[in-house]
């Protein structure tokens, strides 16, 4: 499987032999050297970061286990020793373009060497934040915003195996990487629970994304509903991600298109529950709908990454009224042969003849077996 490059002019990311550790994100101090020796101007790593072993000094790396890891103490510390290094910024993803911050252009020599760029590049990491302190922030220019994220359980981070496939825009991506983990066995051990995605409107997965640039009419949210197996995409403008308002646009979903089996998230648990609550309120039923379940943007790749890509240019291009904009480019994505399946969302979803099912679903399983279960689309 293909990698990214770790770090600038980096040549070990095709290396599928190369051992790749995750950034100090939960270390301040640590995580402050590591950026120190890496020169880079306006970045900040995220969960999805990591570099190859090449950047560390073998007093590093401890090779006594039964897998290869870094010692405690370790810092990258070799990296290519021009003045390339230290000139260039991070690359940045065309898709993705960040703000830059007033006052940011400055002599090259001391962004190198100043340690005043650590807090710039810190108040950049918005990854961590919780839903309810994304709520508190002061409204601003809507020109001048932090980049927008994903929201996901915080414990997602911890997990092991993780798919790395963004990055964190360290630089330009180009296939889709798995961090190993440090105690990777050799050993395969069989799936038990697979469950199969083998007819459209089945399973889906949710998604909450911002904060967004404000639009006019209060707008910092989107949610995404995608049906894993047609890819079709629903998405809608929310002016919070509070669990009310993300399951009154369910209802919404739900009312056009039917009941599914059930609605994946990677929400925090208690949000999850909530939602569900709010869900059995409004369409008086019994059964929770949505599942908690780490593999909610993992079971389909290609349609994250379009929709990502979506709402990046949406800011980019109509910082002010994005929300206007967001109907008109769903429906482009769902009239789009898909890369994967080779068809459109609309004619997999629409045009086959399947009627909406207007009552909840029932399944044969426990949720905790969906919880533990792998996806497979079919």
């Amino acid at each position: 499987m293909g990698r990214y490059q770790c770090a600038y002019n980096c040549d070990h990311s095709s290396n599928s032999d190369v051992k790749f550790f995750k950034f100090p994100l939960y270390n301040p101090r640590k995580l402050k050297k590591w950026l120190i020796n890496m020169k880079w101007k306006d970045w900040a790593p995220t969960r999805f970061s990591v570099l190859c072993i090449n950047h560390f000094e073998e007093q590093y790396i401890d090779r006594t286990g039964k897998s290869v890891t870094l010692r405690e103490d370790a810092v990258p510390t070799i990296f290519l020793a021009t003045d390339n290094t230290q000139k260039k910024k991070a690359p940045i993803n065309p898709r993705r373009k960040r703000h830059k911050p007033p006052g940011a252009k400055g002599s090259e020599k001391d962004s190198a060497q100043s340690t005043t760029t650590t807090p710039t590049t810190a108040k950049q990491g918005v990854h961590n934040k919780e839903p309810n302190q994304a709520e508190q922030e002061p409204p601003g220019d809507a020109k001048k915003s932090d980049k927008w994220r994903i929201i996901v359980d915080e414990g997602l981070m911890m997990i092991e195996s993780f798919p790395h496939f963004f990055h964190g825009d360290y630089c330009v991506p180009q296939n889709i990487q798995w961090a190993p983990d440090l105690d990777v066995s050799t050993e395969k051990k069989p799936v038990e629970n697979v469950i199969e995605v083998t007819e459209p409107w089945q399973w889906l997965g949710l998604d909450v994304r911002g904060p967004l640039p404000q639009t006019l009419n209060g707008h910092k949210y989107i949610l995404t509903v995608t049906d894993y197996y047609s890819k079709w995409v629903e998405a809608v403008p929310m002016q919070s991600c509070l669990p009310s308002h993300v399951a009154k646009n369910i209802v919404d979903v739900i009312a056009h298109f039917g009941y599914p089996l059930r609605i994946l998230s990677r929400l925090p648990h208690d949000i999850v529950h909530k939602i569900n609550r709010e869900l059995k309120d409004q369409l008086k039923v019994t059964m929770a709908l949505v599942v908690y379940h780490q593999q909610t943007g993992t079971a389909d790749l290609t349609t994250p990454q379009l929709i990502d890509r979506m709402v990046s240019d949406l800011i980019e291009e109509h910082a002010t009224d994005w929300d206007v904009y967001l109907p008109a480019k769903v429906v482009s994505l769902c009239f789009k042969e898909q890369s994967t399946t080779k068809e459109r969302p609309f004619s997999v979803l629409c045009c086959k003849g399947l009627k909406p099912v207007q009552s909840p679903r029932g399944l044969n399983y426990a949720y905790s077996k969906i919880r533990e279960s792998v996806f497979v689309v079919r």
